[in-house]
């Protein structure tokens, strides 16, 4: 689907996303406790965090809750998103500023100690994946943290369609229509593998590179750009 599309989409799902999620994604709170988990960094620090493809704000909201001093770049497309986004983290307007655009081709700033990012980059092809996760280092400062929570495939086709048939029973029984749900999937998303991404962000020259959770076709991987002097 072209991007122009995409963005059509969540500009109409976008106050209605926090409730339909909870029903197509198993696992959804579970998954942003582990992404907060990971962050190891002192909850007093002063950390410069991106929220990639921010959606709602659950990521930004998460990580400004529980660090007092990050100030958040929250960036996403799609134009009702962000207002969502910018409702839901107006207790903390001081620290996030708000950026629209395609994150793809578009900037997406620099110094970044923490990137975060949920069900986002499974739009782009992998192609452009192995492009972001080079821009992705390429903005953090030494040391710098990656958290990405994605769809992905399988390790082969075989466990992709195991996968794929387990989570639209999970959407079935959540009284979601997983025939047109899962319609959505194969027009809009380009999920890969968690070894394929894993092995694109050692390519980018990240270390540390893992996957730290995963169910079915959802995982959460993610690595560190080395410190000064450190591969």
């Amino acid at each position: 689907m072209q991007v122009n599309n995409i963005r059509q989409y969540f500009e109409q799902e976008a106050f209605n996303y926090n409730d339909l999620i909870l029903r197509l994604i198993p696992y959804y709170r579970e998954q942003h406790q582990v992404m907060l988990d990971m962050i190891d960094v002192p909850q007093n620090a002063s950390i410069k965090v991106l929220d990639l493809g921010c959606g709602t704000g659950v990521l930004s909201h998460l990580v400004l809750q529980n660090f007092k001093q990050a100030n958040v770049v929250a960036f996403d497309f799609a134009e009702n998103m962000l207002a969502a986004c910018k409702n839901n983290l107006s207790a903390y307007q001081d620290r996030v500023e708000f950026k629209q655009g395609d994150f793809g081709v578009d900037d997406i700033g620099e110094h970044y100690d923490l990137i975060v990012s949920g069900l986002a980059i499974h739009h782009l092809d992998a192609e452009g994946k192995q492009k972001l996760f080079k821009k992705l280092f390429s903005t953090m400062n030494p040391n710098g943290l990656l958290l990405i929570l994605e769809i992905v495939k399988g390790a082969n086709a075989q466990l992709t369609q195991k996968y794929e048939k387990l989570w639209r029973k999970f959407i079935n029984d959540n009284g979601e229509d997983e025939n047109y749900w899962f319609a959505k999937h194969i027009e809009e998303d380009i999920p890969d593998s968690v070894e394929n991404q894993t092995q694109w962000l050692a390519q980018a020259g990240f270390i540390n590179i893992g996957c730290h959770w995963r169910y079915l076709n959802f995982a959460i991987f993610g690595a560190n750009k080395p410190k000064i002097n450190q591969k």
